[in-house]
Formats: structure tokens, sequence, C-alpha cells
């Protein structure tokens, strides 16, 4: 009865050694995909001077989540010039390109859309306008 014991105890220390080494050697293939679920921040060109006339000088950025099809859009410019409708024509021309670059087909907004006013290091006053998407195939 020992024996019997003593070998089935052996034989299941066995097959747990064996199924955790075929786990870690899946969970190193996998961490090539670790790229994949980081946010790539991206700064755009300003291709889109049309689009806000009033603001000269534009700051414009996304932050993207390519695993969940996540984008966070910011424009910043110097309040003084700052028109939130500008603002918002700039950030649908910002989607609607980069769902023809992605080959996404619809996007939808997760959050109210921001304006944020606040002071640069040299005292000036600058104003963030931030949207917050998700694009589906």
């Amino acid at each position: 009865m020992k024996r019997l014991f003593i070998l089935a105890a052996s034989i299941f220390v066995l097959a747990t050694s064996l199924y955790a080494q075929s786990a870690s050697i899946g969970a190193q293939e996998g961490s090539d995909s670790y790229a994949d679920r980081t946010t790539q921040d991206i700064t755009l060109e300003d291709k889109y001077a049309e689009l806000h006339p009033k603001a000269r000088t534009v700051n414009l950025s996304i932050s993207y989540t390519p695993l969940t099809g996540e984008v966070r859009f910011y424009y910043t410019c110097m309040a003084a010039s700052f028109d939130q409708g500008e603002a918002m024509n700039t950030a649908m021309a910002v989607f609607e390109d980069f769902a023809e670059e992605n080959r996404y087909k619809h996007y939808t907004y997760r959050a109210k859309d921001k304006t944020k006013y606040f002071k640069d290091g040299r005292d000036v006053r600058m104003a963030t306008y931030e949207s917050y998407v998700l694009f589906t195939r």
C-alpha cells in the first residue's frame, strides 16, 4: 500500500513539473506580444492648419493602444488663440485619417471631451483639448 502511494505521488510530481516547464515556455513565446499592449505616443505633424486658422502654433499628439483600439487626442496651443470648435474639427479630421491609415471603420467617444487651461514654464497661458475615442473594425 505504501509503495502504491509513493508511486502515485512520484507520478504526480513528475507530471506537475512537466506541466510547469511547458507553461513557462508558452509564457516566453507570448512575451513578444507585450509591445502590442503598450501605449504608443505619436506626435503629429500639423497638416490640419486650415482647420484652426486662429491658432498658429499647435501641438497635436495622440496616445494609441493597439490591443484595445483606444486613442486619446491632445490639441495644445496658447489660450489666447484657442477655439474649441477648431479643436473639435481638427480632432475629427485626425480621427478620420487615423482610421483610414490603420484600417478601422468606426469610432465611438468613450468620454466627454475635456478642455484644460494651464501655465507653462514661461508663464504663458496654454489650453489643452483632449478627446478619448475607441476604434472598431
